[in-house]
């Protein structure tokens, strides 16, 4: 009869392993072992966070941009937020929980719920590129356009490059979505998914300080 080995002396067994998701030993202490500990993973992450370091460069500049633009002349006409932004950003908070909801599926190891917290989130975030349109639209009824004044140029480059932004989020949703109805064998699944969430948890927090720019910055 071949020896049964103690959790202890078990080999780790991780969820970006081949094939379809797996079941995670319980540790010693009766808790799911982590797979975000897990290097392929980190290795992700750590690239999302490289890209987001870069992306908070961007909208760095283009804050120090504005600021000085709006002291260089008498031309500055601060633009009022369109209502629809505030219900725009309520969307997109819940698309946080909504992703949160997707990379835990992914770490329980079921399918199906990634899949369904997955189309949620791209759907969320959708309806929020949607909310970004109507703003715009009630800017341009307003006669308020890109070339119109400095402010209103600013506003269309901080909100399109952010949608810009979110929309790469959504597109790596529908990839994950496509790979995983494929059924086929997947190493970095959840590295993927880890860094996803990650990488829309920080375009959330990204859009709040957008906002407020827009709000308070008169």
């Amino acid at each position: 009869m071949p020896a049964t080995l103690s959790p202890s002396e078990a080999p780790p067994v991780t969820a970006t392993g081949g094939g379809d998701f797996v079941t995670l030993p319980p540790s010693q202490e009766g808790d799911w072992h982590n797979p975000s500990g897990d290097p392929v993973v980190q290795r992700y992450k750590l690239g999302v966070w490289i890209g987001m370091g870069g992306i908070l460069m961007f909208f760095a500049a283009l804050t120090s941009a504005m600021i000085v633009r709006q002291g260089l002349s008498g031309d500055w006409v601060p633009v009022a937020v369109p209502p629809v932004l505030y219900v725009s950003t309520l969307v997109l908070l819940v698309s946080s929980f909504t992703v949160e909801r997707a990379r835990r599926e992914a770490v329980a190891g079921n399918s199906a719920g990634l899949r369904r917290w997955m189309n949620a989130s791209a759907g969320v975030g959708l309806a929020f590129l949607a909310g970004q349109l109507l703003g715009w639209q009630e800017l341009a009824e307003r006669g308020l356009y890109v070339a119109s004044n400095p402010a209103n140029s600013f506003y269309y480059v901080l909100t399109a490059g952010h949608g810009l932004h979110l929309l790469g989020g959504i597109a790596v949703m529908g990839y994950v979505w496509v790979r995983i109805r494929a059924g086929k064998p997947w190493p970095t699944r959840l590295a993927v998914v880890e860094a996803t969430a990650l990488y829309w948890h920080f375009l959330d927090v990204l859009w709040i300080y957008i906002l407020g720019l827009l709000v308070f910055w008169r």
